[in-house]
C-alpha cells in the first residue's frame, strides 16, 4: 500500500493543554482493515438489520446473476445436447423463476423499506454519537482550527462514508464468493483461461488507485471553495446580516467571493476531470475490449479448430470468464476504494478517539449547595494559538452571597475570567477553588449546574419561549416558574401578547407564526433563564447592553431581589451596576489594577473614579 495521509494525534503540553501533531504512518493493509471494521461496527451498532440485509441482498444479487448467466445456460444447452425430456426442462425453468421471484421480493423489500428506515436510524445514531462527543470536549477545541476541521469533516462525511463502506464491503464479500465458484467452474473446463481472467486485476487496481488519488486531491483542494460558497449562502440568508446587506453594497463583495469560489471549483473539475476521463478510457479498453476479446478468440479456437470442447462448454466458458473478469475488476476497485475510505474514516476515528481534558462524562465529587467561597488564586490564561496571556496573575475571592462587579474596557479579560470560573477552560497557571477544593476535582456537569449565566453573546434558539427559558424539556410543573421568571425579567407582558404565549416559537425559521422580537426583548428572554434556574452563583455578562436605562434599573432591582441569597458577578461597561455590588474589581490588560467597594474606589480617585464620573455625566 502507498503511504497515506498523516494522522492527527492530540497530545498534552506541560500545562495540560492539548495540541495537534502529525503522525506519519503507512496506509497499510492492517490500518485499512481496522478502519473498515470500525465503520461497519458503528453502522451495525446503529442499525443491525439494515447492515445484515445489505450483505444478504448483495450476495443474493451476485448469486442470482451467476445462476442465470452460467447455471441456467449450462442446463438449457445441456438439455438440448442430450435431448432431455421437455418436462424436465420446464421443471428447471419453473424452479429458476421461483428462485428469481424470491430473490426479487427480498431485494424489493430491502430497498423500499429496510434501506430507508435503516438509513434514518443509522444516520440519527451516528450523528448523535458525534454530537455527544462534540458537546463533551472543552470549548478550547472549537478554537483549535485543526480540531474544528476534524469535527466538521467527521460530521459532514459520516453519512456518505458509512454508506460507501457498507457498499464496498458487501460487494467485496459477494465478489469473493463469486470468484470461488467461478474458479471452480474454470478449472473444471480449462484452467488456462484463468490467465485471461486475472489480467485485469493489476491494471484495474493501479488505475483505480490513481483515480481515487485524483478524487481525494480534488476534494482537499476544493474544501476552501466549498467553505467560501457555504459562507456566502449562510450570510445572505441569515437575518443577522439582512440590514447591513440592504443598506450597503457589501452584496457585491459577497457575490465576487461566490464567483471566485465557483470559478475555483470549475477549475478543479477541469484539472482532475480530464485525468479521470483518460484513466476510465484506459481501464475500459484493457479490461473489457482486450480481455473479453482474447477469451472469446481462445474459446472459439478450441471449439472450431481443436474440437476439444462442446458448444455448451463454449457458452459456459465464455460466460464464466466474462463474469470472472467482472468480479476481478470489482475486487480491484473495492480494494482501492477501501484505501480511499480509510483516509476519511481516520478523520472520524481521530475525533471519536479524542480524550477531552474537561469532560462532562468524567466522574468527580458533586459539590454541595449553598456552601463555601469561590476563589481564583494567581490565575493566568492564554487562548489557543496566542502568545500573550489574556489574564495575568488574577486573584479574586467571592464569598457565599456576595455581589461583585468586574469592570474595565473591552479586551480587559472580564468574560474570559467568567469562562474560567465556569470551567469552560482551565487556567495554565494558578488554581480555582470552590469551598477550598480545586474545581477540577468536581463533576463538571454538577459544578456548572451551580451557575446561572447570561453571556453578552447569548443565543436564542428556534424553539418555544418556554424551552428557551428552561433550556431543557419543559414539564407542566415548570410553567409557574417560567411565568415568574418572565415577570422578573420584564418580558411577561410581551410574551402574554404573543399568539401562543410562552409556547410561541421564537424566530420564524421553522414556524411561520414564530415571534421575531427586538434585541432588548430577546435579552429579557435570556435574562429569564437566570431567574428560572435555581443556581447558587449568578453571572451577568453585559446583561443590560440592549436595554434602556429604565429597563436596566428595573432589571437590576428584580435581579437583586430574586438573588438576595445568591452570589452574583456583574460584568458591565456601565458602571451603574458597580454601585450595587459589594466589591468591585477593575481589569486592564488582563490584570486587576484596582479593587474595593464603589465608595472606596471613588475615594482613591483612580481610573475607576474617572471612568465612573465620565459615564455619570451622560445620565445627568
Amino acid at each position: 500500500m502507498k503511504k497515506g495521509k498523516s494522522r492527527t494525534i492530540y497530545k498534552q503540553d506541560a500545562h495540560g493543554r492539548y495540541f495537534a501533531v502529525k503522525n506519519e504512518h503507512p496506509n497499510s493493509l492492517g490500518i485499512i482493515i481496522k478502519n473498515t471494521f470500525y465503520m461497519v461496527r458503528l453502522a451495525y451498532q446503529a442499525a443491525p438489520w439494515r447492515v445484515v440485509s445489505q450483505f444478504i441482498d448483495t450476495i443474493l444479487s451476485a448469486a442470482t446473476g451467476l445462476f442465470f448467466s452460467i447455471v441456467f445456460l449450462e442446463k438449457i444447452v445441456g438439455y438440448l445436447e442430450v435431448g432431455a425430456p421437455f418436462s424436465e426442462a420446464v421443471q428447471f425453468v419453473i424452479f429458476s423463476i421461483l428462485l428469481f421471484g424470491a430473490s426479487d421480493i427480498f431485494s424489493t423489500y430491502y430497498h423500499e423499506i429496510t434501506w430507508e428506515t435503516g438509513n434514518q436510524a443509522m444516520y440519527e445514531k451516528l450523528h448523535l454519537k458525534l454530537f455527544e462527543k462534540a458537546t463533551d470536549v472543552e470549548l478550547e477545541c472549537f478554537e483549535n482550527p485543526e480540531f474544528y476541521e476534524s469535527y466538521t469533516k467527521a460530521s459532514s462525511q459520516i453519512k456518505g462514508n458509512v454508506l460507501g463502506v457498507l457498499n464496498i464491503s458487501s460487494t467485496f464479500l459477494a465478489s469473493g464468493c463469486s470468484l470461488l465458484y467461478l474458479t471452480y467452474k474454470s478449472v473444471r473446463i480449462d484452467p488456462f483461461v484463468l490467465i485471461f481472467a486475472v489480467l485485469p486485476f493489476l491494471s484495474t487496481y493501479v488505475i483505480e488507485v490513481k483515480k481515487n488519488k485524483a478524487s481525494y486531491e480534488r476534494y482537499k483542494e476544493g474544501v476552501k471553495y466549498e467553505q467560501r460558497e457555504d459562507y456566502v449562502r449562510w450570510t445572505v440568508f441569515d437575518s443577522q446580516f439582512a440590514k447591513e446587506i440592504r443598506l450597503s453594497n457589501i452584496f457585491a463583495v459577497l457575490k465576487r467571493q461566490m464567483d471566485e469560489a465557483i470559478g475555483g471549483s470549475l477549475r478543479l473539475i477541469k484539472k482532475y476531470g480530464r485525468k479521470v476521463v483518460v484513466l476510465n478510457a484506459s481501464e475500459s479498453a484493457f479490461n473489457y475490449t482486450l480481455t473479453v476479446g482474447c477469451t472469446i478468440a481462445y474459446a472459439a479456437l478450441r471449439l472450431l479448430l481443436c474440437k476439444s470442447i462442446t458448444a455448451g462448454e463454449f457458452v459456459v466458458l465464455v460466460s464464466v470468464i466474462i463474469n470472472f473478469s467482472n468480479e476481478i475488476v470489482n475486487i480491484s476497485k473495492t480494494l482501492s476504494r477501501f484505501q480511499e475510505y480509510s483516509q476519511y474514516i481516520d478523520t472520524v476515528r481521530e475525533f471519536q478517539g479524542y480524550e477531552p481534558k474537561i469532560s462532562e462524562s468524567q466522574d468527580g465529587v458533586r459539590p454541595e449547595r449553598h456552601t463555601g467561597a469561590l476563589a481564583l488564586e494567581h490565575v493566568s490564561f492564554t487562548y489557543f494559538g496566542q502568545k500573550e496571556p489574556v489574564l495575568k496573575d488574577i486573584s479574586i475571592k467571592i464569598e457565599q452571597g456576595q455581589k461583585i462587579a468586574l469592570v474595565g474596557h473591552n479586551g480587559a479579560g472580564k468574560t474570559t475570567l467568567v469562562k474560567l470560573l465556569m470551567r469552560l477552560y482551565d487556567p495554565q497557571k494558578g488554581t480555582i477553588t470552590l469551598n477550598g477544593r480545586d474545581i477540577r476535582e468536581y463533576n463538571v456537569r454538577a459544578y456548572r449546574d451551580l451557575f446561572g449565566t447570561i453571556f453578552q453573546d447569548f443565543q436564542i434558539f428556534a424553539l418555544s419561549v418556554a424551552e428557551n427559558i428552561m433550556m431543557d424539556e419543559v414539564k407542566e410543573e415548570d410553567r409557574e416558574k417560567i411565568s415568574q421568571a418572565l415577570k422578573n425579567s420584564g418580558a411577561d407582558q410581551r410574551v402574554e401578547n404573543l399568539k401562543h404565549g410562552m409556547d410561541t416559537m421564537l424566530t420564524r425559521e421553522f414556524d411561520d407564526e414564530g415571534a421575531v422580537l427586538s434585541g432588548g426583548e430577546f435579552q429579557k428572554i435570556a435574562l429569564a433563564r437566570v431567574f428560572a434556574k435555581d443556581s447558587d452563583i449568578v453571572i451577568l455578562d453585559e446583561p443590560s447592553s440592549a436595554l434602556d436605562p429604565i429597563a436596566e434599573y428595573k432589571m437590576y432591582e428584580s435581579m437583586l431581589r430574586a438573588c438576595r441569597d445568591r452570589s452574583m458577578v456583574f460584568i458591565s461597561h456601565r458602571l451603574s451596576s458597580a454601585v450595587l455590588a459589594d466589591y468591585v474589581y477593575m481589569l486592564e490588560d488582563g490584570r486587576i489594577i484596582e479593587e474595593g467597594s464603589h465608595k472606596e474606589l471613588l475615594e482613591k480617585n483612580g481610573k475607576y473614579a474617572r471612568m465612573f464620573r465620565l459615564q455619570a455625566k451622560n445620565y445627568q
